[in-house]
């Protein structure tokens, strides 16, 4: 559960829509230390309504999840490896009357599986005789591969958008190292920022995984796909001892959020939502409740909670920033006392850390995750942030919300923002 919020010292911050400013004063907040490392990044507590306050259940329907039967967190009830543990699964109850326990029941045997599932599917890690997961891939490159039909689909989401963040495996595992660090002294060691050798080693990954004559993805149909890697870039892994060229790194919670989306979808389990710790939100909820989710905001080594954004499900929300919120970012972030933040978000161009904006909250009624993030991660991993691109994915109704020098800013000429203290309840 993450719980992060800021204050700026009682100054209002400046929201901007359709080009008019409003200037409401904040509630006084309280801050905590992250840790003794990480001083520079000071986290506050605010009112954050599960993972992410991705989705606080208002007007009318906080009264639900005091009653029996109503709103209730989903726990798994599997015994092996699975990635329930990275995300929040509430459901609402109310409409199985007496029958909800045993809806809870079926819903916890399929919420259970799919998150073994998704587990086996997506990690690099895993690596089973007959599992054609992304593990097996890696081990089976120029090779045709049939493999399960939702990571076929989020594969296949990841050729269609050209997206090359997933073959920058060999930088991310450079990158572990420093999240992993328990120093400033020792993260320093492992930061490409302070060692040109380290930054040419990435610069050269960066240069095999941007180039598709490289490596890439071939989607052959009927569940097939082939992981094609030059005789050139083979080479290259077996000098630097690397056995993983794929991997959907940061990524991944987005794609697993979508599966395990769509299999509570298609049994008809469709009064809930579910959030990851790292930002990804899906919730089914089609009955016409009034949801909100939490706007943060990071200025310096502060990071506040300005406001919330209101909508009505079912909605796809990403949410990226360059800053951690909870102790599980930990394998995403490093802050250094100094108030410099290292991050898992790399650059394609030179493998390099970095983001155009603080915090991108971008959400499509019509796309899952997955689609969102491939089309606005390049605009958040960036040097500078393109306002052009993301206001031109409006034309497929794909809106965001984001930072700028200060002020929260979006492109939804529809949406729902609440600025007032009741942000920070």
């Amino acid at each position: 559960m993450c719980r992060s919020a800021h204050s700026f010292q009682g100054v209002g911050i400046t929201m901007k829509k359709n080009g008019k400013d409003s200037r409401p004063g904040l509630p006084p907040i309280r801050k905590i230390e992250v840790s003794e490392e990480q001083k520079g990044l000071r986290i506050a507590l605010a009112a954050v309504f599960l993972a992410i306050g991705a989705v606080a259940i208002i007007i009318g329907l906080v009264s639900l999840l005091n009653t029996e039967p109503g709103w209730q967190e989903v726990e798994i009830n599997a015994n092996g490896a699975n990635c329930a543990g990275e995300f929040v699964l509430m459901y609402d109850f109310s409409d199985a009357g007496a029958s909800a326990s045993a809806a809870n029941k079926r819903l916890t045997s399929l919420y259970s599986q799919a998150a073994e599932n998704a587990y086996r599917m997506f990690s690099p890690d895993v690596r089973e005789d007959g599992l054609a997961n992304v593990g097996y891939l890696n081990g089976h490159v120029n090779e045709i591969v049939t493999v399960d039909p939702a990571l076929y689909k989020a594969l296949t989401v990841l050729t269609q958008y050209d997206c090359r963040y997933a073959y920058l495996a060999p930088a991310y595992a450079e990158y572990d190292r420093v999240f992993s660090a328990e120093s400033d002294a020792e993260a320093a060691r492992y930061d490409p920022a302070g060692d040109p050798e380290l930054a040419e080693y990435l610069a050269e990954i960066a240069a095999f995984a941007g180039n598709p004559e490289m490596v890439n993805l071939e989607i052959l149909g009927d569940n097939r796909v082939r992981l094609t890697v030059s005789t050139e870039y083979l080479k290259f892994t077996e000098e630097n001892e690397i056995e993983t060229v794929l991997d959907f790194g940061w990524m991944k919670n987005a794609f697993i959020a979508d599966y395990l989306a769509d299999t509570l979808e298609a049994e008809g389990f469709t009064s809930g939502y579910l959030s990851s710790y790292d930002g990804f939100t899906r919730n089914l909820d089609r009955r016409g409740n009034e949801y909100a989710f939490n706007l943060f905001d990071r200025q310096g080594s502060d990071v506040n909670l300005p406001a919330k954004m209101r909508y009505t499900a079912p909605l796809s929300i990403v949410f990226l920033r360059d800053y951690p919120m909870g102790e599980q970012e930990k394998w995403h972030y490093y802050a250094f006392a100094s108030g410099k933040i290292v991050t898992t978000f790399l650059d394609t161009a030179d493998g390099l850390s970095k983001s155009a904006c603080p915090n991108l909250v971008s959400y499509s009624g019509s796309l899952g995750c997955g689609e969102i993030l491939m089309q606005t991660a390049p605009v958040f991993i960036a040097d500078e942030l393109d306002t052009r691109t993301l206001d031109a994915l409006k034309g497929k109704q794909l809106y965001s919300v984001w930072s700028e020098d200060g002020e929260l800013q979006w492109n939804d000429p529809e949406l729902k923002i609440d600025f007032t203290d009741k942000a920070g309840s």
